[in-house]
């Protein structure tokens, strides 16, 4: 399996729990911190996404906003929302820090890495590796570190234990 091959599992496990992930609460922001960590380290071994195979092909279609509002509406189940960032770092003076949400950061991630698999779904392998690629050095990537950087955050200051009764993974597997 190669990377191109592995970001498409890793990001069909990612549309899989962003459309009908159930857990509540501390859990669910575990397995956020799991699927987007994955997620994010999976991009980093895609290739350029720029190939001549791109030439003449057609734009990918894109998702409906009803169906990102599905997925933004979702992340209720989280124990919080808003948090505040930086969006960048790296500038001299430093600018200050404006509001963000996760609901927005998910459903964005979503966008991008879903139009993507779509393409790749249906055999456009060359337009799945542009959409993912690109979108991740120029979009999805910084709201992935944004979210990574308050679900961290949020968990170390809210403890580390399982949830009490059946104990499940942080993939949403049973435990037993």
């Amino acid at each position: 399996m190669d990377a191109v091959d592995r970001f498409a599992a890793v990001a069909s496990l990612f549309e899989q729990w962003a459309r009908y992930g159930t857990a509540q609460g501390e859990l669910a922001a575990r397995q956020a911190l799991f699927h987007l960590t994955r997620l994010y380290l999976a991009a980093l071994e895609l290739p350029s996404p720029w190939s001549e195979e791109l030439a003449d092909q057609p734009e990918a279609e894109r998702l409906t906003d009803e169906e990102c509002r599905t997925v933004a509406s979702a992340c209720a189940r989280f124990p919080f929302d808003f948090y505040r960032e930086v969006f960048d770092p790296l500038l001299d003076p430093p600018e200050e820090p404006v509001g963000a949400c996760i609901s927005d950061d998910i459903s964005d991630i979503y966008r991008d890495v879903v139009t993507g698999l779509r393409e790749y779904q249906a055999g456009r392998r060359p337009i799945a590796v542009w959409e993912w690629a690109f979108a991740f050095r120029h979009h999805w990537g910084a709201h992935a570190t944004s979210a990574i950087r308050a679900l961290h955050y949020w968990v170390a200051a809210n403890g580390l234990d399982p949830v009490a009764g059946k104990a499940q993974t942080v993939s949403g597997e049973s435990d037993e």
